[in-house]
């Protein structure tokens, strides 16, 4: 599943990398590889690192802007051409040789950190970076400003691994603030935001919700709902059988079996009408009627 520019999966690797062994090295190698990206404008790039002594293999995948990389015509030439391509980073240089054409393209790269992102996240307190936690920040462009701006907006000092994955998710200060509105006078945590957007609940999901009668409050509720693809036409469905104004608990009981208008005019069908709520919910889970 691929989520805003960058796979759910490299979020995941991201993180490991973010948290994981440290290296006695300056510069960290690995190869790339390009192909087609999410438009015209922009190309897939992977990062790949192995490490022969642990028999382990790193790697990161995101879109990035084919200008930013200067090969748009070696890339769509009709013959492949030898390129060297630096993608310049607040955390460090990431600079890449081999061949490109074809839409397509691979090589080997070097990763150069900088000190002087060391410095700036040593004043922000974090201490003693290493060196794949740097790689992860250049791979997804995590900047010091982009830590300041997320701490502006009511998250400071969370842990490098919580930034890469707010940084891979694209949890920035207007995404807080969409949330904040939707649900007002809650306190949302920075564990909860992160499920908010992985499961992509936005401010219209839960105004659809809300119009169709069911009170979405809460954001644990919400990520409930979402994650099991309750939807505006799945509320209408329901209230169409005569099941509106339910709880969110109620709502993903339902779903959770399955039960929508035409199973509740199945149990019409055997002469209950209008059932309440739990007894649906009974009739369903020890399959009396299915």
């Amino acid at each position: 599943m691929r989520i805003g520019s960058i796979t759910f999966a490299a979020i995941v690797l991201l993180i490991s990398l973010a948290v994981g062994r440290a290296w006695a090295l300056d510069s960290i190698h690995g190869t790339w590889s390009i192909e087609p990206g999410r438009d015209a404008a922009h190309v897939h790039l992977t990062l790949q690192t192995s490490d022969d002594a642990s028999h382990s293999h790193d790697t990161s995948s995101f879109d990035i802007g084919s200008d930013q990389l200067g090969i748009g015509s070696a890339l769509s030439g009709a013959t492949s051409s030898e390129v060297k391509l630096t993608i310049l980073r607040e955390a460090g240089s990431i600079v890449c040789t081999g061949t490109v054409g074809h839409g397509t393209g691979s090589g080997t790269y070097v990763f150069m950190p900088s000190d002087a992102f060391r410095s700036r996240m040593h004043d922000r307190g974090y201490d003693d970076l290493e060196l794949h936690t740097q790689f992860a920040a250049a791979a997804l462009d995590l900047t010091t400003g982009f830590i300041d701006r997320i701490g502006a907006a009511g998250y400071p000092h969370l842990s490098f691994e919580r930034l890469i994955a707010f940084r891979a998710l694209g949890i920035d200060e207007d995404f807080v603030r969409d949330m904040r509105s939707t649900f007002a006078g809650t306190e949302i945590s920075a564990a909860q935001l992160l499920s908010l957007r992985a499961l992509s609940v936005t401010r219209e999901y839960v105004a659809q919700m809300r119009d169709g009668g069911f009170a979405v409050d809460d954001p644990n509720d919400a990520v409930q709902l979402r994650a099991l693809d309750v939807s505006g036409a799945y509320v209408r469905d329901l209230a169409s059988a005569g099941y509106d104004h339910l709880s969110s608990r109620e709502l993903v009981q339902l779903r959770a079996l399955g039960i929508d208008a035409a199973y509740i005019k199945r149990v019409e069908a055997h002469g209950f009408s209008h059932l309440p709520i739990d007894k649906l919910i009974q009739l369903k889970a020890l399959n009396v009627i299915y």
